[in-house]
């Protein structure tokens, strides 16, 4: 009885440690990817490009590190279940287009801001990056906490504001007033 207490024993701490390196690797991952897509944002905005070029490597950065359907999806909120197929496809490239239009033109106007990496705390099956966005000559830094989730960025606080919960928000106010169709269409606008 007492070698399988042991044996018990031996097989929990083995357990523990094993899920103990791999909340620590996802959180280094999760450190890294924010830390990685904080570089390429800064390479891009330091390049002089055009309008469309910083759309078009946006684009790029967009895709490659959010989780576009998991934000889709949280954002539509209530409506993603009743929408139908067609609308749905139509809402997410539009969704797509409107957001890298926004955060493109949002870049333009970088003046020197860094990115410092925080704490990684476990949220779940995602972890929560806190970084502080520093200003140039001293100004006060703004708190951003990235929510990642198998590699990916599936929402943004700034300052305690999750930027999905406003979407949503904003949208189920929109689509109760408008309708579904008529927030696709808008998004399509604001896409170009």
């Amino acid at each position: 009885m007492a070698a399988f207490r042991r044996w018990v024993v031996t097989c929990m701490v083995a357990s523990a440690m094993t899920l103990v390196s791999v909340v620590g690797a996802s959180a280094q991952e999760a450190a890294q990817v924010v830390e990685n897509m904080a570089a390429q944002v800064l390479a891009a905005v330091k390049t002089g490009a055009s309008d469309a070029e910083r759309e078009q490597q946006m684009s790029q950065l967009f895709r490659a590190n959010f989780d576009v359907n998991a934000i889709g999806q949280m954002v539509l909120g209530r409506h993603w279940n009743s929408a139908t197929p067609e609308q749905r496809d139509k809402f997410m490239s539009a969704f797509e287009k409107a957001e890298i239009r926004a955060y493109s033109g949002r870049f333009k106007n970088y003046q020197g801001q860094t990115l410092k990496v925080g704490k990684v705390s476990p949220n779940g099956a995602s972890q929560l990056v806190e970084t502080q966005l520093m200003q140039p000559q001293g100004g006060q830094p703004i708190r951003i906490v990235w929510e990642i989730a198998r590699g990916k960025v599936i929402d943004i606080q700034v300052e305690g504001v999750s930027m999905g919960m406003t979407r949503r928000s904003d949208f189920n106010a929109y689509i109760s007033r408008n309708g579904l169709d008529a927030l696709i269409a808008e998004l399509q606008k604001r896409g170009g």
